[in-house]
């Protein structure tokens, strides 16, 4: 790797969004189709025959964004009753609450710039190197003097993210730092791209505190990162247009997904075995929405994000696939067009409620594969 570092360019926000959940619902699993990693992804899809969001009269509707998720909790951003952003606000999954006064990290639809998938947030802008996390299930405080050079990406408890540049702004090398609890950095792992390769500007996919999926400057291949060891492992992504941005993907205990967003399938492999045999999932598709997706045990979970300019409002259902095959069933009736994974499995979603309310959910995988949607 060649060429001197640079200070970095500003970060560009970028869209908004929200999440939602609904009422108890419980699926069954079918049988897995494989295909080698080389194998061309079939052409079949699956199309929504109706939408609710122009049809849901009776839904008490409310914005609410979700952020992030943790282990023992969530961060969202609930509208007020005069429609303006409400505060952000750590929820546990046990029903406490906790206000932050600043949140950093990941906006919805960033596809974990800045990471998620642990209970450590990113609550202060990385100014002259300093990076300030705050852990929600004990509420410390963690201020981080980042080594000279490098700019956060993505935080995942004690483990941060980084990114050096080169002198023609290429994202030519990325660091794994492991923190004390005081801050300092213990070990910094540098992480090369794969030859004839670069980092993405927007390196992280999605992660949590053992793994993370990282973009290439070419969008044929994606890379798992250890956290602990720094090996980086490339995935034939087996796309065909070669834009990054364009990427999405999930990271569960057992799964590995990733969908280019206007094509009507997405790849899922074995977390322990990521270059081995390739699923493709057909994603429903909804009209002029993008799908997004996510993942719960052996399904491929689906929300959708509306075309620009459209009002706020509820959306189009979360839907759940089988890895193995078969057709989508439908989770909540109309949700907001985000899903964050929960590191330990399952996932959080804002959608409309048995009642008619708005509110997150939680996806649970129970022992048996089957899936349950609680609300929060």
């Amino acid at each position: 790797m060649s060429g001197r570092l640079l200070p970095a360019p500003s970060r560009i926000a970028l869209s908004r969004g929200t999440v939602a959940a609904l009422a108890a619902l419980t699926l069954a699993a079918g049988a897995v189709t494989t295909l080698a990693p080389d194998a061309r992804a079939a052409t079949t899809s699956t199309t929504l025959e109706t939408s609710t969001r122009d049809s849901a009269e009776s839904v008490q509707y409310v914005q609410d964004s979700l952020y992030a998720a943790g282990d023992t909790g969530y961060l969202h951003r609930r509208a007020l009753a005069d429609g303006s952003p409400g505060p952000y606000t750590w929820r546990g999954y046990d029903g406490s609450e906790q206000a932050l006064d600043a949140y950093s990290g990941a906006l919805p639809g960033e596809y974990g710039y800045y990471g998620a998938g642990t209970d450590v947030l990113h609550t202060s802008a990385s100014t002259s190197g300093q990076v300030q996390l705050r852990d929600m299930a004990t509420g410390r405080l963690i201020d981080v003097t980042l080594p000279e050079g490098q700019y956060i990406v993505a935080a995942f408890g004690s483990t941060l993210i980084t990114k050096e540049y080169n002198e023609v702004w290429q994202t030519a090398r990325l660091h794994i730092l492991r923190t004390s609890d005081g801050g300092a950095t213990v070990t910094d792992i540098p992480v090369d791209p794969p030859e004839s390769q670069f980092f993405n500007d927007q390196p992280v996919l999605a992660g949590d505190g053992k793994s993370a999926l990282i973009r290439l400057r070419h969008a044929y291949d994606i890379g798992l990162l250890d956290l602990t060891t720094g090996a980086l492992t490339t995935i034939n992504a087996h796309h065909a247009v070669d834009e990054p941005l364009r990427l999405q993907a999930a990271l569960s205990p057992t799964h590995i997904a990733w969908y280019e967003e206007g094509t009507t399938q997405a790849r899922v492999v074995r977390r322990d075995d990521p270059t081995g045999a390739q699923t493709v999932v057909a994603v429903p598709q909804s009209g002029t929405d993008t799908p997004f997706v996510g993942l719960a045990g052996e399904w491929l979970l689906t929300a959708y994000r509306p075309a620009s300019g459209t009002p706020a409002g509820p959306g189009a259902p979360l839907l759940a696939t089988p890895l193995q095959g078969g057709d989508p069933r439908t989770l909540l009736a109309a949700a907001e067009p985000q899903i964050a994974q929960i590191p330990g499995g399952g996932a959080i979603a804002v959608g409309q409620s048995a009642d008619g309310g708005w509110s997150a959910h939680r996806v649970v995988v129970s022992r048996n594969g089957k899936l349950s949607v609680q609300a929060l």
